[in-house]
């Protein structure tokens, strides 16, 4: 009998083992990305050749004359019309890929980095639709409407306190700022918030009043507050103390934000045949920005 020594190992079988084996699944990127669309006012498609800014136009509201005296004639006043500007700019990316390299690698190579190059321009689509309601470069305004917490927006929790005094106090200025919006004669209908702020309202307690209208879907989602359908997104400030941070936007999306289309995202690909690799470039052309600021309101820490 051989001794254990002897015996043909993995030493010797080296060349026949493969190095590692693939799994079917395939991860995508996490990227957060197609959740604000919903929240634009308008979705305009430009025709090519009509300069690259759209004009959004506006009225702004008349004051009705009255009550008058018996035969007094009325006063003509006149009305000044205005426009929101949405400039549209060039969005893209481009990779370049070996014909040898994708035929011998195993999956779909191609069409994962193609989905890739998608996602990320929707992705920079939700963060300047973010930046148009939330305020940032290019986006200083200052919203008509800006309702603050008593309380700072906390990381950690217990059960007995912190929970349920930030919870309704989030809660409360949701329902402060949609309020404060109505009053302004506009109909609010959305709030956005990072979902670190949002999980207050998943907290469960036996303090909370029961008489918080916080409705979730079968699957156990934030659907609305306060009457309010709920956006959570990543792009979104995440929960912090920081001083005046905005925790989040409650908005009228029929007035508040517009985005304007040149062109779709549109996929081109060039095979160069003399270097065998393929060219794969994506194009849009979009723009977005607020419309009526006084539609929006911020919810923030105090200072």
């Amino acid at each position: 009998m051989k001794e254990l020594t002897e015996l043909t190992g993995d030493t010797e079988v080296t060349s026949w083992i493969p190095a590692d084996f693939y799994a079917d699944l395939i991860l995508e990127a996490s990227v957060c990305y197609g959740q604000l669309d919903e929240i634009c006012a308008i979705d305009y498609d430009a025709a090519q050749g009509t300069g690259g800014i759209v004009q959004v136009r506006y009225a702004p509201a008349r004051t009705a004359q009255g009550p008058l005296a018996a035969c007094v004639c009325l006063s003509a006043t006149s009305t000044t019309l205005g426009t929101y500007s949405i400039t549209i700019r060039p969005y893209g990316d481009y990779d370049v890929m070996c014909g040898y390299s994708l035929w011998k690698a195993k999956g779909p190579v191609k069409d994962v980095i193609l989905n890739e190059m998608a996602k990320g321009l929707a992705s920079a689509r939700d963060t300047n639709i973010w930046l148009s309601i939330a305020g940032g470069a290019g986006h200083g305004f200052t919203p008509g409407v800006i309702s603050y917490l008593s309380t700072h927006c906390l990381n950690q929790a217990n059960k007995t306190t912190s929970c349920c005094e930030y919870k309704v106090n989030l809660y409360n200025m949701i329902v402060s700022a949609a309020k404060a919006l109505e009053d302004a004669c506009h109909h609010p209908d959305y709030v956005v918030m990072n979902p670190s702020v949002a999980r207050w309202l998943y907290w469960a307690n036996t303090a909370v009043p029961p008489g918080m209208l916080v409705k979730y879907t079968d699957d156990g989602r934030l659907l609305s507050v306060a009457g309010l359908k709920v956006v959570e997104t990543g792009l979104a400030t995440s929960c912090n103390s920081t001083a005046l941070a905005t925790m989040a936007v409650v908005l009228d999306s029929s007035r508040a934000v517009g985005q304007a289309w040149g062109k779709r995202p549109t996929f081109e690909e060039t095979r160069v045949i003399e270097c065998d690799y393929y060219k794969e470039v994506i194009w849009m052309y979009w723009g977005v920005h607020e419309l009526d600021t006084t539609a929006i309101a911020h919810i923030r820490n105090p200072n």
